[in-house]
């Protein structure tokens, strides 16, 4: 395993992530700036994943031609100037701009990054490689909001931002040091077509049921302190150990689904059970108000069983050819990206319009369909 760049990875995936969700918990503070709605706000995740999503998928297939170091220096710097022009805006036109520049310094990060440490691992243990990845996106929520959160005391969402600038110049140095010198795939002689990537019809449907997993993920990511704020009250300092809490269950479940990823045969169907335990969850968080305590610990069982499915995911896509893989996993992004779109624009009209009880059935109904596409990528798999 090579740790180094495990651990760079992670730090990377960290400042990435967290550079667009440490705008959770200042959601109503921003609204409050900028002179907007609740919903327009939440938007600018959507602005986020749009940007991130067409990004990754360029920056996935650039990679495989010409090399993941330069795609990841490009990314990083496209990251701090869009997180810089986030922070000195005060109109919601222009942080809309400077988020959508972030978002495509993020996703081309995230579009290549799997596909970096891809190819430096053998896949049996892939699964778990990768699953150091996504640790990086658990702790933006274990450490990263909260710690946003906390920062938010003495400063404001704009100083919040600019501590993401300072992070990510480490980034570039670490990823410089640690990744080996690029390797230009041998697609530079013959360029392969995108649907090269997509050999099968179960990997269709597995993309499919990636991005409903997204939907779960982006709610309770995006709406968790929000809920918090709306049900009982909160304000910013009592908010970060709820948000720590939930956001170490994604933590666990992040690290438990690596090792299942590389153990499981069935790992589709691992993905499904994950995905009902993920809908159930989601009824007992949203449709009911059990009290504080056991509202914080649904938080944390449905970020814990929601983040078991995630690497199977992305190591069943991972076993394609190194010529393709960056492509492939990009797309992956993408789809994933239509998940947060789909999270923040839904969830911000559901909670405006009929309450945070709302969530629940579109969580659920996500959850389900997750699981059926999983399921049906199985089958398709078994097919002669």
């Amino acid at each position: 395993m090579p740790w180094l760049l495990l651990g760079a990875a992670c730090w990377g995936t960290f400042v990435v992530t967290g550079s667009g969700m440490i705008r959770a918990p200042f959601l109503l503070e921003m609204a409050h700036d900028l002179t907007s709605s609740l919903s327009a706000v939440a938007n600018l995740f959507s602005f986020t994943a749009l940007a991130w999503g067409i990004a990754s998928l360029l920056a996935g297939t650039a990679s495989d031609r010409w090399g993941r170091r330069p795609l990841l220096m490009a990314a990083h710097l496209a990251l701090i100037v869009g997180i810089t022009g986030v922070a000195l805006s005060h109109s919601y036109a222009l942080v809309a701009f400077w988020t959508l520049v972030a978002g495509a310094g993020g996703g081309s990060h995230m579009g290549v990054i799997f596909a970096a440490v891809s190819d430096q691992v053998s896949e049996n243990r892939r699964g778990r490689a990768l699953g150091w990845i996504m640790t990086g996106q658990s702790l933006a929520l274990v450490v990263g909001v909260p710690l946003a959160t906390w920062i938010g005391n003495f400063s404001d969402w704009r100083g919040v931002m600019l501590c993401v600038v300072g992070a990510d110049l480490l980034v570039i140095a670490l990823l410089w040091a640690t990744l080996p010198p690029s390797r230009v795939a041998r697609a530079v002689l013959r360029p392969a077509k995108l649907r090269i990537a997509l050999p099968e019809k179960r990997l269709l449907a597995l993309l499919a049921a990636g991005i409903t997993e997204r939907v779960c993920f982006g709610i309770v990511a995006v709406y968790f302190a929000t809920l918090l704020q709306l049900r009982y009250r909160l304000d910013l300092a009592q908010l970060t150990l709820p948000l720590a809490l939930m956001a170490i269950g994604n933590l666990a479940g992040n690290a438990i689904g690596g090792r299942l990823a590389d153990s499981l045969r069935e790992r589709e169907l691992g993905f499904a059970a994950a995905s009902l335990a993920t809908g159930l969850a989601a009824w007992a968080l949203f449709a009911w108000d059990l009290g504080f305590r056991i509202c914080v610990a649904l938080g944390f069982v449905y970020a814990f069983v929601n983040a078991l499915g995630r690497p199977t995911v992305v190591a069943v896509l991972s076993s394609v050819s190194s010529e393709t893989r960056g492509a492939l996993l990009g797309l992956n992004i993408t789809c994933a990206s239509l998940g947060w779109i789909a999270a923040a624009a839904i969830g911000g009209l559901l909670i405006e319009h009929l309450g945070v009880a709302s969530l629940a059935a579109f969580t659920g109904a996500m959850a389900v369909l997750g699981a059926a596409l999983a399921t049906l990528s199985r089958s398709l798999a078994k097919r002669p």
